[in-house]
């Protein structure tokens, strides 16, 4: 006599077969579907479309044709400093939006010149009061600066937006 687990386990293994062999979620069925092609049976939807890559760590988005691309710049912490010295810290998050993945690779082979230009175009501008609105940091001024030092080293082509993810002030 059979158990009836070995049997429920069974029938749901044939239930699920199918989608253990699904479509990856790049695969373009059209392309796929022509498989019949001259040179033996190989075709463009064998291999993976050029714009797409392994999440890279600091790469995301970009799955689907047309969606974004992000970089992550990892937290800055700058202090702001004033004549009586350092008055507060500031950390800053952002999120850079490039055009490709191209761009992606290039702005992470020169992430220690975008931390130089972001570290350059913010640090000083915080202290004397040019980012802030009293003694809050100015969102918009920031990612203004953040735009410019990015599209400095990668090329403004290259750069779609500079995205905001967080500022954290502590006064000291």
């Amino acid at each position: 006599m059979k158990k009836p687990s070995l049997v429920i386990a069974i029938l749901t293994l044939l239930a699920f077969a199918p989608l253990a062999l699904a479509m990856p979620a790049w695969a373009d069925p059209d392309v796929l579907s022509k498989g019949d092609s001259k040179d033996g049976g190989k075709s463009a939807g064998d291999e993976a479309p050029k714009n797409t890559k392994k999440n890279d760590g600091g790469i995301t988005g970009g799955r689907f044709a047309g969606d974004p691309i992000y970089v992550h710049i990892d937290p800055m912490v700058l202090p702001v400093i004033d004549a009586n010295g350092v008055e507060q810290i500031v950390t800053l998050l952002f999120q850079v939006q490039v055009k490709d993945f191209d761009a992606a690779d290039q702005m992470q082979s020169h992430m220690p010149q975008i931390m130089d230009a972001l570290m350059q175009n913010l640090y000083g501008q915080l202290g004397s009061g040019v980012l802030r609105n009293g003694k809050l940091v100015n969102v918009v001024k920031v990612k203004q600066r953040a735009i410019a030092a990015v599209s400095g080293v990668i090329g403004a082509k290259n750069v779609s937006d500079v995205l905001v993810q967080g500022i954290s002030q502590r006064m000291l």
